[in-house]
């Protein structure tokens, strides 16, 4: 059954366009103990004598294939990517210098950068990188974002990577901050990499040693990171808790009540959007009318700073407000008298009660208080909404059946901004059997323009009349600190640890 090959789709880790559960959080992330400031000399006794961070001793530390949280933190210090996204998710050259396109842009030429060696001190080849590459196609991490890429090669003699798409993607290198590992090493436990660090075991266990031979040679704000091993999240947060961490990467919305004691936190921002979907094949919101009046009517600062206690940024369109595609001038703030008024534009101030029903999945208790409270705010003329709470599993399916006026949802999109599979007419992730064909060819157009600004705005402007679905926010990471042991913590999109060397760490003399 579709539905079957969906929710394998929703187990991606941070493949994009991926529907997650989400694990079962605790409530009271904001709840903290009142911090309290201490005289200089008190502060540097309670330094830490060393900065620790936790991992799974018996898990892979391959950026390829290990999992989300602390094993993908303490990985981010070992390798490097071809590329990195900045702030506003542009991709910036790391191991590859540059690139080159062909005249029908389906052809990408890499140049890998010179000079680089690994940890092992052998260089790093074209080799290396078409194999990191090629893995990568084939995981759960990196597969859906790489599906268009047709073919790989290499040569070593002009350090150059061949990669074939089998669509124009004119932001294709926004999808490689890929971190590359030495052919051959990919099945140890701590394959060999170019990163700031090395992997070290010494009589005083696991550390991370700084790599003398970085290519980069950036001051790093310690020489030495201790690793302490966590089973899971539930031990990682209690080492942190007790002292023994001094850093954790977490999602707001899973287990993160259970962080006690003086912490500073630091937003990280990702791709992870929520948004709601409608039923647009029968129905009110078969009407555009009635799903822009909708949109227009989503309190989305309040449910960001209230429900989701400001740990995500308030969007309107399908894109992070950090893009420099953003189209700020189109984007609609929540007005009361505004979103009455286009309720009974669209017809629906009869006097007669209409009955839709808005669904989501238990597991996530934040999405289920959005959606209340989406819910309550648009009960209004002859709208009455009811939230219909389901476990995942049966969520999936009533999607898949179409059986709904409105969903709450969350997708992982990728860094080039594709929805296609979202709200395309032939759309994998497409719920709410949406079809435009001039959406289709906007949509086909910003995926391939040499001009993305001009294809954003022709494209949102219409994502805004039709209202496909009714993006809510994108999420943020917070990373976790003990309080004041880290200044200026920099983070960049989905990496925690990009701009380690801005850092400072604050060591007990």
């Amino acid at each position: 059954m579709k539905w079957i090959v969906m929710l394998l789709l929703s187990l991606l880790l941070t493949g994009c366009m991926a529907e997650e559960p989400g694990d079962i959080p605790d409530a009271g992330w904001d709840e903290y103990q009142q911090q309290i400031e201490l005289p200089d000399e008190e502060k540097e006794n309670s330094y830490p004598e060393v900065f620790t961070l936790a991992y799974h001793k018996d898990h892979t530390l391959d950026p390829i294939t290990c999992g989300e949280g602390i094993q993908q933190d303490v990985a981010s210090l070992l390798y490097e990517p071809l590329f990195a996204l900045n702030e506003q998710f542009e991709s910036e050259p790391l191991l590859c210098e540059g690139a080159q396109w062909d005249e029908t842009g389906l052809v990408c030429t890499l140049y890998v950068r010179q000079g680089v060696l690994f940890s092992d001190g052998s260089e790093l080849t074209a080799a290396d990188v078409a194999a990191t590459l090629r893995r990568a196609m084939e995981s759960k991490r990196y597969g859906y974002r790489l599906r268009k890429v047709a073919d790989v090669s290499y040569s070593n003699k002009n350090k150059t990577v061949t990669i074939t798409l089998t669509e124009k993607n004119s932001a294709f290198l926004s999808l490689l901050d890929i971190s590359v590992v030495k052919k051959g090493t990919e099945n140890q436990m701590v394959p060999v990499g170019t990163g700031p660090y090395l992997y070290v075991t010494t009589e005083d266990g696991v550390q991370l040693i700084a790599n003398n031979e970085w290519w980069q040679q950036k001051e790093l704000p310690v020489d030495m990171i201790q690793l302490v091993h966590a089973k899971d999240e539930d031990t990682a947060i209690h080492l942190f808790t007790s002292g023994r961490v001094e850093l954790l990467t977490l999602d707001p919305t899973s287990g993160i009540g259970a962080v006690s004691g003086a912490s500073d936190e630091t937003e990280r921002s990702t791709t992870l959007m929520h948004y709601i979907g409608f039923n647009t094949i029968s129905g009110v919101f078969a009407d555009p009318a009635a799903r822009a009046a909708f949109s227009v009517g989503i309190p989305r600062d309040v449910l960001v700073n209230a429900f989701l206690s400001n740990h995500a940024l308030a969007s309107y369109f399908p894109i992070s407000p950090l893009s420099t595609l953003y189209p700020d001038q189109l984007d609609g703030t929540y007005n009361a008298e505004k979103t009455l008024a286009a309720i009974a534009a669209a017809g629906y101030d009869t006097g007669e009660s209409r009955e839709l029903i808005l669904v989501v999945n238990e597991e996530d208790s934040f999405r289920v208080d959005n959606a209340g409270y989406i819910a309550e705010t648009l009960s209004v003329l002859d709208w009455k909404i009811t939230v219909r709470v389901l476990p995942w599993t049966e969520y999936l399916i009533t999607l898949e059946q179409g059986d709904f006026d409105l969903y709450y949802g969350q997708v992982r999109l990728c860094a080039d901004w594709d929805i296609t599979d979202l709200v395309g007419t032939e759309g994998t992730m497409n719920y709410g059997r949406f079809t435009d064909v001039e959406m289709d060819q906007l949509l086909t157009e910003f995926m391939q323009a040499d001009d993305r600004a001009a294809a954003a705005q022709a494209l949102y402007y219409y994502f805004e009349e039709t209202a496909p679905i009714a993006p809510i926010c994108f999420r943020n990471y917070t990373v976790v600190t003990h309080r004041e042991v880290v200044e200026n913590l920099v983070t960049m999109p989905d990496h925690t640890f990009s701009a380690f060397e801005k850092w400072t760490v604050h060591i007990a003399q």
